[in-house]
């Protein structure tokens, strides 16, 4: 660091050395209650309790941080060189800011597994809903603004539902599944302070959780006979080729605590032909066939003065083939 003082030319040096133990113990007794209700054909309906937890811990990209809001505070008093000291009540703000608190959930779950037309087709539905404390969040550093720190919400909740169907037809060479899964996730108590004072996040969207969530795929085998084939016997001879489509959907998705920034609803198409030759297997594959456009993840920095957002985009159009072969 450089100082001009009366035309004199300094180059103070600011030292600050953390020397300090820190540990936590979590215990915690999960429960969990099912019970299950079997039908004539096999299908069943169920219904769940438990208690969901995840562990607390200390964010250590902080530190840089703390260190570069110790020099800045320094700077304005800097005359020569400077050994920042800590003493116990310095450790234990280090401690705060580091440190975020283990979450816990209740959960409620009641759902159904049913076994439709013989058995060829089956459809499994359910439907949640969790309470969560201390929600743990990814969020930007306050002061250095790049880095990134788990932090708590107070109290949150989730509710949401999901159905899938599977099945075959055409003697098995038909196989097909679709899912759909709705989520309503937001902050019941969440206070943050920022530079303008304390907001509040309460009845926001919890941000990385899409609303909505679909797929669907389809495959169809196509059997090769091999009295078909110039020489049947031989090891590798086709066998079969199967081919397909499948969707993937979801949206939309909020980035911020503030449901500022999201990502809307978007889908990506894929195919492909797979040909087994006993042994070998050739796979040709497509993936987002409409060179959709839409962003994976998003995050805002003011970090030098002006809000930007980042966002990182998708894979476009992507085309391949893979070779497996079995020994």
């Amino acid at each position: 660091m450089q100082e001009d003082v009366m035309g004199v030319k300094l180059s103070p040096v600011v030292t600050s050395s953390l020397s300090h133990r820190e540990s936590d113990h979590f215990g915690q007794l999960l429960p969990k209650v099912a019970l299950t209700y079997r039908l004539n054909n096999g299908s069943n309906v169920y219904a769940v309790w438990s208690k969901g937890y995840r562990a607390g811990g200390y964010n250590f990209q902080m530190f840089s941080d703390i260190l570069q809001a110790e020099v800045r505070n320094a700077s304005n008093r800097l005359m020569a060189d400077l050994d920042i000291q800590h003493d116990d009540a310095a450790y234990e703000n280090i401690r705060k800011t580091i440190t975020y608190k283990p979450e816990t959930s209740w959960n409620y779950e009641i759902g159904s597994h049913l076994n439709l037309l013989g058995g060829q087709m089956h459809l499994d539905l359910s439907a949640y809903y969790m309470q969560i404390r201390n929600q743990q969040l990814s969020v930007m550093a306050g002061n250095y603004g790049f880095g990134r720190m788990m932090t708590n919400a107070g109290r949150s909740h989730s509710t949401g539902m999901e159905a899938t169907l599977r099945g075959g037809a055409l003697d098995s060479r038909l196989s097909y599944a679709l899912g759909y899964g709705f989520t309503s996730a937001r902050f019941d108590e969440y206070t943050d302070a920022t530079p303008e004072g304390t907001v509040s996040y309460d009845d926001k969207r919890v941000p990385f959780v899409p609303q909505h969530t679909l797929s669907a795929n389809a495959d169809y085998r196509i059997d090769v006979d091999p009295a078909a084939l110039p020489d049947p016997s031989h090891r590798f001879h086709l066998r079969s080729v199967m081919v397909g489509l499948n969707l993937s959907a979801r949206g939309n998705t909020y980035w911020d605590e503030a449901n500022t920034i999201s990502q809307n609803f978007y889908a990506t198409l894929g195919a492909h032909a797979d040909a087994d030759f006993g042994p070998l297997h050739v796979n040709l594959w497509i993936r987002n066939l409409t060179d959709t456009k839409y962003n994976t993840f998003a995050v805002q920095s003011a970090a030098t003065g002006m809000k930007y957002t980042f966002g990182q985009l998708g894979n476009p159009f992507q085309m391949g083939v893979d070779f497996a072969y079995h020994f």
